[in-house]
């Protein structure tokens, strides 16, 4: 139950939707005193990954199968599932896997990080889903905002707190291109050095001409592969993170612009 359900139970008779599902354990609303101020803005800028130095040995659960540090979620991926495409060849979203990841993302920095304690631009957001029976926009955000105000919330937390999710979801995204980009270079790129080797080898040992050429299209059809497989994944992660950003930066929009 959330946080805007719980507050108007007494009020408002709700059907019981989440009986069968397991209980969440409300945070505490008190803020730590080592919790750094995040200043108020009125809008959030992308976070736009960066490629990584090439000497830099980087992780990421979703290529290494190492976490980059506590906020990083575990997803089961399923192999099987396959990316939908536009007509100009372009994916057209991202993987379900993907999508998970990212909101177990920030659901574990919800759950653990001292930032996060108590009413939050998550909970904020998760508490106007009780009350979409509202129509006019402008209302549903007051009205959600009034109830949580008695928790705690206020308009610089929910603004500082969903610029800080938008900051999780940008670093996460640096560590997944710089992981991505280690991880081609180690499975491609040797791969096409050894192609150049067997190249040079087919120049002077005619001999051997057809075994090499067998061999040289054998990689050459592993490569293709392999980049196919590296950028289908590469590209449905960065779209899938750039969705959530987009859906935060208009939440945090439409935040500034009612309030």
């Amino acid at each position: 139950m959330s946080f805007l359900k719980q507050l108007l139970t007494p009020f408002v008779e709700f059907e019981d939707k989440e009986k069968n599902e397991p209980a969440k354990q409300n945070k505490p609303v008190t803020t730590p005193a080592t919790a750094p101020k995040k200043p108020l803005t009125t809008s959030a800028p992308t976070i736009t990954p960066t490629a990584p130095p090439t000497n830099e040995n980087v992780q990421h659960p979703l290529i290494t199968g190492n976490g980059t540090g506590n906020s990083s979620p575990v997803v089961n991926l399923n192999a099987t599932q396959i990316p939908t495409y536009s007509a100009g060849g372009t994916i057209a979203g991202p993987l379900p896997e993907h999508e998970q990841y990212f909101e177990k993302l920030i659901d574990e920095a919800n759950a653990k990080n001292p930032l996060f304690q108590g009413t939050d631009y998550k909970e904020f957001v998760d508490s106007k889903v009780d009350i979409d029976d509202i129509q006019d926009e402008a209302i549903k955000y007051r009205t959600a905002y009034n109830v949580l105000k008695s928790t705690g919330l206020t308009k610089e937390k929910l603004l500082s707190t969903g610029q800080e999710y938008l900051n999780i979801i940008g670093r996460d995204l640096n560590a997944f291109q710089s992981a991505h980009s280690q991880q081609y270079q180690k499975e491609v790129r040797q791969k096409e050095l050894l192609i150049q080797k067997k190249a040079e080898e087919l120049q002077t040992l005619t001999q051997r001409l057809n075994a090499l050429k067998a061999e040289i299209n054998q990689i050459t059809q592993d490569i293709n592969l392999t980049k196919d497989k590296l950028n289908t994944t590469k590209n449905s992660f960065l779209l899938a993170g750039e969705n959530k950003q987009k859906e935060i930066q208009t939440e945090l929009q439409k935040i500034a612009q009612y309030f």
